[in-house]
């Protein structure tokens, strides 16, 4: 025991013990370090949990046939099963009918698959290639499982007839009806025979 005192007391025995702690304390302490999170955790739970730029998502049917394609600038997903999209173009197709929908953003419920558009939106109807109906609006929803596209705000209902213009526009795509609401005005061509 006394010659370990002797070889721990010299210099060189106090320069390594020195070392040591010093390593041992640094270790200590680095571990001890509490952990920096660059996000909290509230803050995390309103991020998307992923995000694409440059989108295009292509559906078809069992028959290979194709039923609607996606475009957007930029789609976010949440955890709360909705996507949201800057620039969306969303074209559905049935059969000899389709639509084209678009707006500056938007967003698509993943579990119903019904979408509401906002700023600039619109939804152009056809059928046989030719337009038959356009609906602009400032927000614009589509409800798959009642097949319904409702337009509020500065809503206006175009077909080759005219233009009729409301607060809330409702089309019933089955049907091909449309209910005005609030401020209803039109301007409609009388065909000549």
């Amino acid at each position: 025991m006394l010659d370990f005192l002797k070889k721990t007391l010299n210099p060189k025995g106090i320069a390594g013990l020195s070392a040591l702690v010093i390593v041992l304390v640094t270790v200590f302490l680095l571990g001890n370090r509490p952990t920096l999170y660059i996000l909290e955790e509230q803050k995390l739970s309103n991020a998307p949990d992923f995000f694409l730029e440059g989108v295009t998502v292509k559906s078809f049917d069992f028959n290979g046939q194709l039923t609607e394609t996606v475009t957007a600038d930029i789609a976010n997903h949440y955890t709360q099963k909705q996507t949201d999209l800057d620039h969306p173009v969303i074209t559905r197709i049935d059969g000899n009918s389709s639509s084209i929908a678009s707006a500056e953003t938007g967003f698509i419920n993943d579990t119903s698959n019904s979408f509401t558009l906002s700023k600039n939106a619109q939804i152009t109807r056809f059928k046989n290639e030719t337009e038959t109906a356009k609906i602009k609006a400032n927000t614009i929803t589509y409800n798959d499982e009642s097949q319904t596209i409702v337009g509020t705000q500065q809503s206006r209902l175009i077909t080759p007839q005219g233009v009729t213009k409301s607060d809330i526009i409702s089309f019933d795509l089955a049907k091909e009806t449309a209910i005005l609401s609030g401020g209803v005005t039109g301007q409609y061509e009388t065909p000549t025979n």
